[in-house]
Order: C-alpha cells, then sequence, then structure tokens
C-alpha cells in the first residue's frame, strides 16, 4: 500500500504541517511584534521634535530643536538595524526550529 509523500501514518503528517504552520505563524507574530516596536519608537522621535519645533518661540530654539533632530535620525538608523537584527535571528530561530521539526518523514 502506497503512503501520502512517504508517511506510514497520514494522521502523522498532518500533526507535523499543523506543528509546522503553528510555528511558522508565531515566528511572523514576533517579527510584527519587533517591526511594530520600531514604528512606535520612530513615530514617537518625530512627534516629540515635530511638537518642540512648533512650540519654539525663536529662531535660537528651533536651532536647537533642529539640531536634535539629527542626533534623533541617527538612534532612528540604530533602531531599524537592530529591529532588523533581532527579526533575522528569529527568522533563523522559526527556521531551525522548522528543521527540526520536520525531519525526515518515517517510512513504513
Amino acid at each position: 500500500m502506497s503512503h501520502a509523500n512517504g508517511y506510514a501514518d497520514f494522521a502523522r503528517f498532518v500533526e507535523q504541517a499543523a506543528a509546522a504552520q503553528a510555528l511558522a505563524w508565531r515566528g511572523m507574530e514576533r517579527v510584527a511584534d519587533l517591526q511594530l516596536q520600531a514604528m512606535e519608537g520612530h513615530a514617537r522621535a518625530a512627534t516629540g521634535l515635530m511638537a518642540d519645533a512648533m512650540l519654539a518661540p525663536n529662531a535660537d530654539t528651533l536651532r536647537a530643536v533642529l539640531a536634535r533632530g539629527e542626533h534623533l535620525q541617527r538612534e532612528g538608523v540604530e533602531r531599524a538595524a537592530t529591529a532588523a537584527e533581532d527579526i533575522f535571528d528569529v527568522a533563523v530561530e522559526t527556521a531551525t526550529s522548522l528543521g527540526e521539526l520536520v525531519g525526515r518523514p518515517a517510512r513504513a
């Protein structure tokens, strides 16, 4: 008797497929959380800078606010790089876990 994809037990195949999908979804959820955290940091920095710029009473204060914007831009790049590194780590961890989970199918 032939077996689907070399699996002796179709129920086991379905279990593995469901577990793999759940693992992939958890990885994607973690990636989305990391991206949202980075975006929130960017938004907070930008809105704070804009609020300070709009409330600047004179040109000297506005220049100081804009100079601070350069520093905030560097922080934003660092935040983005950290988020990208964390996302890469999650992707590697998820791929490794998927590889361990799936492995080779059991032959009859």
